[in-house]
């Protein structure tokens, strides 16, 4: 895919001009929903109302694949319309595998359920999946399936951390944001995310509290950083004028924002896309023709 920078003349001309966004608030989510899809060839293995999901590979690698699943309410914590300038995802580890293991974030494709199945004991092995249930082969168990076993969830890596001795875990990058900036745009297609863990080697999986634990403080977090400015008022000031077009042209002419020099969270990126390109222009000469946010 492409990204034009056809109004390069602005670029050039405030190319040495920097600038940045003031966030106008912030909040922290708890996950609604949470689950583990454990592999199995009848797909009838779930632990939606356990307090553990389980990320990685179990004893066998043939037969022992677990993969998280967590889904927080964007749509209900953040307010319509606003930007979203940086997110991060807390989970808490809990488990007895103390060796360091990547775990990796993508975003779910599907639909998915949390029914009323606990496991025993640590957990780790599931138990009976019960009515709509996520499991390794449904969307809702019994009836609806995943396309592909193990669920459907895409290939762009949202996040990926090293995982180790049981600890509060973050992971926090422009993907994520992004993801959580559709979330809020789109929230009839926000499904969550999935973990996953190693699944090369046996023995990889880690353990993480669910939303069910007792203590509220080891629950799955998302923090998220926002502006409620309108599209295009780049410093809160509620007016898209001058300033913010010489903080837009700053942001175009980085234009991937993955860039160290992008201010934090990319709030010029309009579009959600991870660029600030021709079509982020498109969106901000509307807003800036605008002039005043309504």
């Amino acid at each position: 895919m492409s990204h034009r920078r056809s109004p390069s003349f602005l670029v050039a001309a405030l190319a040495a001009l920097s600038g940045s966004v003031a966030s106008a608030g912030s909040v922290t989510l708890t996950s609604v929903a949470d689950n583990t899809l454990y592999q199995s060839d009848l797909g009838t293995i779930s632990n939606g109302a356990g307090t553990a999901m389980f990320a990685g590979t179990s004893a066998s690698l043939a037969s022992n694949i677990r993969r998280a699943v967590l889904r927080f309410d964007v749509a209900a914590g953040v307010p319509a319309g606003a930007t979203i300038t940086s997110a991060s995802l807390v989970l808490n580890e809990n488990g007895s595998n103390f060796d360091e293991y990547v775990c990796k974030v993508y975003r779910v494709l599907a639909s998915w359920g949390e029914g009323a199945s606990v496991a025993t004991g640590g957990q780790g092995g599931g138990t009976l999946a019960q009515a709509d249930d996520a499991t390794w082969l449904r969307r809702f168990y019994p009836a609806s399936n995943w396309t592909s076993a193990g669920g459907d969830f895409s290939t762009t890596e949202s996040a990926s951390l090293a995982i180790g001795a049981g600890a509060a875990f973050t992971w926090t990058s422009a993907q994520l944001a992004s993801d959580v900036q559709d979330m809020l745009n789109n929230p009839a297609t926000n499904f969550g995310w999935l973990i996953q863990g190693d699944e090369t080697i046996p023995k990889t999986a880690k353990r993480f509290a669910t939303r069910e634990d007792a203590t509220p403080e080891l629950r799955p977090a998302l923090l998220i950083e926002f502006s409620t400015g309108c599209l295009g008022d780049l410093n809160g000031d509620t007016f898209v004028d001058d300033s913010d077009f010489v903080l837009f042209a700053n942001a175009y002419n980085i234009l991937d924002c993955a860039d160290p020099a992008m201010p934090a969270g990319c709030p010029a990126d309009l579009n959600a896309d991870l660029f600030v390109d021709d079509s982020d222009f498109v969106l901000f000469a509307s807003a800036y023709n605008d002039l005043i946010c309504p």
